[in-house]
């Protein structure tokens, strides 16, 4: 038996205190200046709302670091730890679950987090609490003893538990460096909270705490000072190091007159950032940045940045008129000048340490995702980089094709998306011939990476596409004609009655399952709640509560795999659900055929599934997916055809940790009776990827890597199987390979091991 391990960098652990370390000094206050060491300490910075979520993805903070360093910006500013709220469904996990009761797996993704700080020297400020609910904040603590939320600023137990984890986390050891939190010198500041409505006393006492625990660390009060003055006892309390109010252009105050307010109340007493700012035109951000510069302001963050997506595109979240900031900009981004003000900020970053911007570096290497479809191709993209080229070939090793030379990844996905994002369709790939891919990115400079890993071999499949005004196409109410970029053929249509109905009817003639992708234009106004109903064999599939904001732009996106028996009676129908102005938009449909498939959303509950253990129901987590509620012993089902060569797939998400070994995962060959299989799992219980085969009742390990897994998470496992090869990835990055010849083919599903889990996107793809 062959037997080789892949390592994830990411996720290699380290003791070595030097190993990580990469600053000398702490940053400190002399006056009202920072300091490093003997120089002063200015900066511009940004928030990254999600750098430190209990749900955050090393690739995803990686990338945050990344783009950060390249773009000259040395501080980022984290949104607080997330609290447990009363409102929270099952299997929500956030850092502080109770009152001394903290999510080790959340806090392992904050040691991750700040150790890249250290390796791309970046500081850090981290709040510790939030004034509102967004994650849960001060309201959430009260609560945990059935306690007002204005009694958190009084109430001896309250303020208890709070210095309880505060002491907690100062006094934290990451898992990844060995360091101690309060003794790292990538953090360059604790705020007591996030735009906090605390008291003055409440204020001094918990500086006070945190002082006296860690004295080598700034702390900020965290006070709620927007437009507002500047809280007098911020400036006089010993234990407060610095003033960060925050300024936008919605408050309608005269920006000047106030950067320079802020500036004389605190100069000669603390240092003064600008903790805040946004919603500015690249000319207001441009003078404001001159302002700070020019009159002592220590330093300024604007809000606020976002990275690439684990599984392509980016986190992009709508943001009131203005938008999120993706380094180093995109065309997609500049209704709202995004390329403009990152560059105003690269600019003043270099110039606030007294350098000049240089060329924008060669990325990193992209990561090709697996793929089932010439279709949907994706990548996990280079922090940093515009534009991508896309080879292709007939043979792993070439000759390579460019198919595409300033390839985008400005896709905006929603923030749990569970698949591979689309990204980049092939439409000159010849049915029945077979193709590899690779990707590189390009720098805003054009400096190109070297090559990604290659991809494929994939078949292109006959597939069939049914565009709008087609002879396959119908409407009910009242749509209108639209020639938004990214419409299939250069048009679309669209309605915002409620009540319209348009209809593709793919008129299938070989009997078997296929995957249904649609596509529709991107356009603000477009409708967050579009519901699909697909007509197939005889039963109903609901897919609803598709954003057609996100994976938008022509973008093939798939929404459901299912069985058409063949002929003109099956469609799947787009639904104007009305009750907003929102526009619901069609374009066209395309279906390709697949081995099996299940997204759990047919009406009535699944079919087609063999359960011999376990608790399995269909069940709401975003969309309709497929629970296993038990967490006493094992639990396997399995559909779909007995298979040699596949590539198999779900998305799973742990709702609890229930003891020794829990485990959640996918199985592959295995016989009708499951006494024999090959199992890939993610063992939450030891922070494992795990590989085993059991023959006839016989359990063999096969291989396994350190995998740090949060249970509340999405992660997108997939299994490939040709001949003795066995490849085990996860969220599209390969984890595990090994050689093994006992078992030739089977039956492909779902397994849980003393665990409550859901599963989504369930797939069998020819391999």
């Amino acid at each position: 038996m062959l037997f080789v391990l892949i390592l994830s960098a990411g996720w290699l652990f380290v003791s070595s205190h030097s190993a990580w370390a990469s600053f000398s000094s702490f940053i400190t206050r002399s006056g009202d200046k920072f300091m490093d060491g003997g120089t002063e300490f200015r900066f511009v910075g940004t928030n990254v709302p999600f750098l430190l979520r209990s749900w955050a993805d090393p690739a995803e903070i990686e990338d945050t670091m990344k783009a950060a360093a390249a773009s000259g910006i040395n501080v980022i500013r984290a949104y607080p730890f997330e609290v447990r709220m009363s409102a929270d469904p099952q299997g929500t996990f956030r850092h502080v679950m109770g009152p001394g009761n903290f999510n080790e797996s959340a806090f392992k993704l904050a040691d991750k987090a700040i150790q890249l700080a250290n390796q791309y020297n970046i500081r850090l400020i981290i709040p510790f609490v939030d004034n509102y609910n967004y994650v849960g904040g001060y309201a959430d603590w009260a609560a945990f003893r059935g306690k007002s939320a204005s009694e958190f600023w009084t109430d001896a137990t309250l303020k208890q538990d709070f210095k309880n984890f505060i002491s907690y986390v100062l006094n934290r050891t990451n898992s990844y460096t060995n360091i101690l939190y309060k003794d790292d010198k990538a953090i360059m500041a604790w705020q007591l909270g996030n735009e906090l409505l605390s008291t003055d006393s409440w204020t001094s006492e918990m500086a006070a705490y945190t002082k006296s625990i860690d004295p080598n660390h700034l702390v900020g009060d965290g006070g709620y000072v927007r437009a507002q003055g500047i809280r007098t006892n911020a400036v006089n309390d010993a234990n407060i190091d610095f003033i960060d109010p925050h300024i936008y252009s919605y408050h309608q105050v005269d920006m000047a007159a106030k950067l320079s307010e802020w500036r004389n109340t605190t100069a000669g007493k603390k240092p003064l950032i600008i903790g805040e700012f946004g919603d500015y035109s690249a000319a207001e951000t441009e003078q404001l940045l001159g302002i700070v510069q020019s009159n002592g302001t220590s330093g300024a963050m604007y809000w606020g940045t976002m990275p690439h997506h684990k599984l392509g595109g980016w986190h992009w979240p709508p943001l009131n008129g203005w938008v999120y900031l993706r380094y180093p900009g995109f065309a997609s981004g500049d209704w709202a000048e995004e390329t403009a003000i990152v560059g105003k900020l690269r600019q003043y970053a270099y110039a606030m340490q007294g350098q000049s911007p240089p060329a924008w570096p060669a990325p990193a290497a992209p990561v090709m995702l697996p793929a089932d479809s010439v279709h949907n191709l994706s990548w996990r993209g280079s922090a940093g980089a515009r534009e991508y080229e896309i080879g292709r070939a007939q043979s792993a090793s070439g000759p390579w094709t460019v198919i595409a030379a300033n390839a985008t990844d400005d896709v905006s996905v929603p923030r749990f998306y569970n698949d591979t994002v689309p990204l980049f369709d092939d439409t000159t790939a010849v049915p029945g011939t077979s193709y590899y891919y690779r990707v590189r990115a390009k720098s805003a400079d054009g400096v190109a990476s070297v090559y990604s890993n290659v991809i494929g071999p994939i078949m292109a499949r006959d597939v069939i596409v049914v565009d709008n005004g087609g002879i396959n196409y119908t409407e009910t109410g009242t749509w209108g004609s639209s020639t938004l970029p990214g419409s299939y053929n250069g048009g679309s249509r669209y309605s915002s009655l409620a009540g319209s109905t348009a209809r593709w009817q793919p008129n299938v003639t070989a009997p078997g399952y296929y995957s249904i992708f649609v596509r529709y234009p991107y356009h603000a106004t477009s409708a967050l709640n579009a519901r699909y109903k697909i007509y197939h064999n005889g039963v109903f599939d609901s897919v609803s509560g598709i954003d057609q904001t996100v994976l938008a732009d022509g973008k093939w996106r798939l929404i459901d795999t299912v069985y058409f028996a063949g002929g003109p009676s099956e469609y799947i129908e787009l639904q104007a659900v009305g009750g907003s102005s929102a526009n619901y938009r069609a374009d066209a449909v395309l279906v390709e055929p697949r081995l099996f498939g299940d997204s759990f959303q047919r009406d009535g509950g699944v079919a087609g599934w063999t359960a011999p253990s376990g608790v399995w129901s269909t069940a709401t987590d975003g969309t309709t997916v497929f629970k296993q509620s038990g967490t006493t012993g094992e639990a396997e089902a399995y559909a779909g055809p007995s298979v040699a060569d596949a590539a198999v797939s779900a998305a799973v998400k742990a709702y609890d940790l229930s003891g020794a070994n829990a485990s959640a995962g996918l199985i592959a060959r295995a016989s009708a009776d499951l006494s024999s299989f090959y199992t890939m799992r993610i063992n939450y219980d030891t922070n494992k990827l795990q590989l085993y085969k059991k023959v006839s009742g016989v359990w063999t390990k096969l291989g396994e890597t350190d995998f740090q897994a949060s249970p509340g998470t999405w992660y997108l496992l997939r299994l490939e199987l040709k001949g003795a090869s066995i490849k085990a990835f996860v969220n599209g990055s390969i984890k595990l390979n090994v050689s093994d010849t006992a078992l030739s083919a089977g039956y492909s599903g779902l397994r849980t091991y003393g665990q409550t889990v859901v599963f989504d996107n369930f797939h069998i793809s020819a391999n």
